[in-house]
């Protein structure tokens, strides 16, 4: 019989898995037996190295490295906290000590994206509108005049003539220049080929490679969304603006913390901080070239731009820039506007004299995210006052139409994304996402990612547990249990206090049951709480400031988790505004999708550095009315019933305490 020992709390990065202590078990052990499949091909015995862990946190209760272990890892890794997870367990000795230990999680344990196999529900695409193919690269095939004794005009020249011959759009050669690096090569790559060479030019202006022969087909581009959470890039032809392969990846400084403020802090109390966080990010972004290359079968060098949309923290940490002010009043970054930087500055494996683009900022944490859905969204081109909010840990708000575009960020903390969430994990194999209860029985029904024994629930299943929960009146409006279900058998109470049995334990591969507790409830509450007071003190000082009563009529959820949740739960919890069904539109990732739009039509570029100058930034937290509202939004679904949700009668049978 395992023993779970649940004083004791491992938290499994960066999944946002947290398990109990399987006592007498290795870390590898513990995986297996919750469901994550993880690379080992010894079957756990120490002999291929492959399985290679990182202690974040409690490596000192740890038994002493073995043999196995030194033979794959040396010293100075083992001392930062790099171990095999089918050789490393909690020695016995320290239980007792960790048991009572106040802070939890005891162990904090990253997971490398290479050792764990199981994919992860990551949204790599939205809906997309019609976009004119305007890229701002190009590739010309010229077949170049041979120099002679009579007309010994230099190689450059001979170039520029050639290109002006056969494009109409560059008039002059002297408006064009060539990067100084390709100028070590460009003779020797003429005369190779038998002057007959692909010229690849960035904005009408620069000549960043040359290639031997007719290479105008493989002109290729990468969009990339840098998230907190997750990366996606989108490897795409710029000559037919079609997405070539799509790859994905979680992002590696989850090791260094799940929150922005977290990573903030690291750097600014490690000294190699940003080093260590910007060579994630890169890695991260290689790895994801490698594969989006490997799955069209074309070569990285063939990559000749790229566009980066990220939070303004993401995208500071991406340029190697310092965002620690950003955290800080008044939340200044070292630059806003859109950069173009060359790809070999950055350790970007594509082109050596390519480029990367990153769009404008907006303000403080609102970052170029957010001009990516201003952008793919089109709210500015609205007629209704629209709500578009950006659900994740960092929440963007944007409130918007023709006339008015304002903007704000809000704390929404990491619970929808599974952290701080007893049984929660990020969207993948195995975690719940929708969820069912007989209001008479309170039997649970539920659905899993890829249909696959329930190991935790994710965010939607988390939206739909409490939402479900308050139509059954198993909770009651503050969120709090009603003592009226309390000896029902799947109301359960531990030390930690009460908690719903969603999931039965003989139905997970857990030994434990997966429950709601009333710790998880308040996170739901603090992150929706978040995102309806942001939208009020957004309104109120438009109201203000405009002499007007504003009120929304459509609503816009953009990214991957707003694109997967129930939308009628995230109403009826108060995460969004009393508007109809029809009126909520699910529009997917829009932060790649801008990406995308901007590498294949460069005048998006130019509309998005026009938009930063328009949008109203509201730093919410330091407004006067913040606290009010907030406190207020913490009931479900507001404390304000009638005044703000007076569409949803089943409340009128839920107390409020």
């Amino acid at each position: 019989m395992v023993k779970i020992n649940e004083k004791i709390i491992i938290d499994l990065e960066p999944i946002s898995r947290r398990v109990y202590l399987f006592e007498d078990k290795s870390i590898y052990e513990i995986l297996v037996k919750i469901g994550i499949p993880i690379r080992s091909l010894c079957g756990g015995s120490g002999k291929c190295g492959k399985c290679k862990i990182l202690f974040q946190k409690g490596q000192e209760y740890l038994n002493s490295p073995t043999d196995s272990e030194r033979n794959f890892i040396n010293n100075d890794d083992i001392k930062k906290g790099w171990r095999l997870a089918c050789q490393s367990r909690i020695d016995k000795v320290y239980i007792q000590t960790l048991e009572r230990e106040k802070s939890s999680p005891q162990f904090r344990i990253y997971l490398p994206d290479e050792l764990v196999l199981e994919d992860f529900k990551i949204l790599t695409s939205g809906v997309n509108k019609d976009i004119k193919l305007n890229p701002n690269v190009k590739k010309l095939y010229i077949e170049v005049d041979k120099p002679t004794l009579e007309k010994p005009v230099p190689d450059i020249e001979r170039i520029l003539t050639s290109i002006i011959s056969i494009d109409e759009n560059i008039e002059k050669a002297d408006l064009i220049t060539i990067d100084f690096d390709l100028l070590k090569n460009l003779s020797q790559i003429l005369r190779q080929s038998n002057h007959k060479i692909t010229v690849v030019i960035w904005d009408n202006r620069i000549i960043i490679a040359a290639e031997p022969g007719n290479t105008v087909e493989e002109n290729f581009g990468l969009a990339i969304d840098i998230g907190t959470t997750t990366l996606v890039g989108y490897l795409m032809n710029l000559n037919n603006g079609k997405t070539y392969s799509v790859a994905s990846k979680l992002n590696g400084q989850t090791a260094f913390g799940e929150d922005l403020i977290t990573r903030i802090t690291y750097i600014k109390d490690n000294e190699d901080g940003l080093q260590k966080l910007n060579s994630v990010v890169i890695n991260n972004l290689n790895d994801i070239i490698s594969k989006a290359c490997s799955k069209a079968n074309i070569n990285p060098s063939q990559i000749y731009e790229t566009v980066v949309v990220g939070n303004s923290v993401m995208h500071h940490i991406f340029l190697g820039l310092n965002p620690v002010n950003i955290g800080l009043s008044p939340y200044v970054p070292i630059v806003r506007k859109g950069l173009n930087v060359k790809s070999k500055d950055l350790m970007i494996n594509m082109s050596n004299q390519g480029k990367v683009y990153t769009l404008p900022l907006i303000a403080g944490f609102v970052g170029a995210d957010t001009m990516g859905v201003i952008l793919s969204s089109k709210i500015d081109d609205e007629d209704s006052l629209t709500l578009a909010i950006d659900i994740g840990t960092n929440g963007e708000i944007i409130i918007g139409n023709k006339e008015i575009l304002a903007t704000a960020s809000c704390a929404a903390g990491s619970a929808l994304e599974g952290a701080h969430i007893e049984d929660g994990m990020r969207a993948a194999a195995g975690s719940i996402d929708s969820i069912k209860i007989d209001p008479e029985t309170l039997d649970v029904s539920y659905t899993t990612i890829k249909n696959k024994k329930p190991m935790g629930i994710c965010g939607s299943g988390l939206i739909d547990a409490v939402a479900e929960m308050l139509k059954a009146k198993i909770l009651n409006r503050s969120g709090n249990f009603n003592k009226k279900n309390l000896d029902h058998e799947r109301i359960i109470k531990s030390d930690k206090g009460l908690g719903f049995i969603l999931v039965k334990k003989d139905e997970t591969n857990l030994s434990k049951d997966i429950k709601i507790s009333q710790h998880d409830i308040r996170e739901l509450q603090m992150a929706k709480a978040a995102f309806y007071s942001g939208m009020r003190i957004i309104l109120r000082y438009l109201n203000k400031s405009l002499n007007k009563n504003l009120k929304i009529q459509q609503v816009f959820l953009a990214g991957a988790f707003g694109n997967y949740i129930n939308k009628e739960n995230a109403k009826f919890i108060g995460m969004i505004p009393d508007i109809s069904r029809e009126d909520i539109f699910q529009i997917g990732n829009d932060e790649g999708r801008v990406a995308k739009n901007c590498l294949i039509n460069k005048d998006l570029r130019k509309k998005a550095e026009e938009l930063y100058e328009k949008i109203q930034y509201i730093e919410i937290a330091t407004k006067k009315e913040f606290q009010k509202e907030y406190a207020e939004a913490m009931y479900f679904p507001h404390m304000k019933l009638l005044e703000f949700f007076p569409s949803l009668k089943e409340y009128e049978d839920i107390s409020i305490r």
